[in-house]
């Protein structure tokens, strides 16, 4: 089978957080500033940190006894995955994806030096004209440099992947049961099934792909060689075709 994430946090929450952080680890960096690269490191580790348990929220199973029984099992969806001839080419986009995606933190180095010699003394001599508070001044140097550095990052993944149409990654899984409230995946994972939820079919590749209404590039594949049989399931848990 594969997944994709739809359990993705709303986007004013991850602003909230981006925008909280970088004013919490600027306030840092101003106070104790022989430490700001240390701390600019830590920055995107512990974002990075927070994001995934955003996402990770509200998959966390369920008790079984709450779920009953299942309604459609699939243990070994490889052999349907075997019938989809384009699934290896879209792995490998994914990949090379992934990789262009991992070399942009290499800019991290590029940008801090840009922003040490040019952009940060530009912004503190102007800031530097209405207040002579060094703390002040500090801050104001690393809360831009946080921003100038998240501003050209999401710029760079932007243009990466505009016009791509796999904006959120496929990861191979084992096996999936389908409740009436939802979709176990590996018995780690729950998808609740709600009005956001829909299903598109694909018996020649021989899937059935859950979807969001409301973030289109994000779908769950559920590989199967009994999709009719998966479908009509689906239908009994109150789940609709996705509108063409």
């Amino acid at each position: 089978m594969v997944f994709e994430m739809m359990s993705q946090p709303p986007r004013k929450t991850m602003w909230a957080v981006q925008a909280l952080s970088m004013v919490l680890f600027a306030l840092v960096s101003a106070v104790v500033p022989g430490y700001a690269f240390a701390f600019f490191l830590v920055y995107f580790i512990v974002f990075m940190a927070v994001m995934f348990k955003l996402t990770s929220k509200g998959m966390k199973p369920p008790p079984r006894s709450e779920l009953g029984s299942p309604v459609f099992k699939e243990s070994n969806p490889v052999n349907a995955m075997m019938y989809d001839k384009y699934l290896n080419a879209e792995l490998k986009k994914q990949m090379t994806m992934m990789m262009l995606n991992f070399m942009l933190l290499f800019f991290v180095f590029i940008l801090w030096s840009i922003y040490q010699a040019y952009i940060g003394p530009l912004i503190v001599s102007i800031i530097g004209e209405y207040t002579g508070d060094e703390v002040l001044l500090r801050f104001t140097y690393f809360l831009g440099m946080y921003v100038f550095f998240f501003g050209v990052m999401q710029g760079l993944r932007y243009l990466l992947f505009r016009g791509s149409d796999m904006q959120t990654f496929l990861f191979a899984r084992i096996g999936f049961e389908v409740y009436r409230k939802g979709v176990m995946l590996d018995n780690r994972q729950f998808i609740a099934f709600n009005e956001n939820i829909c299903f598109e079919p694909n018996p020649d590749r021989k899937f059935v792909e859950l979807r969001s209404r409301s973030n289109k590039s994000m779908r769950i594949r559920l590989y199967t060689l009994e999709t009719g049989k998966l479908i009509d399931k689906l239908r009994e848990a109150g789940v609709g075709e996705c509108a063409v």
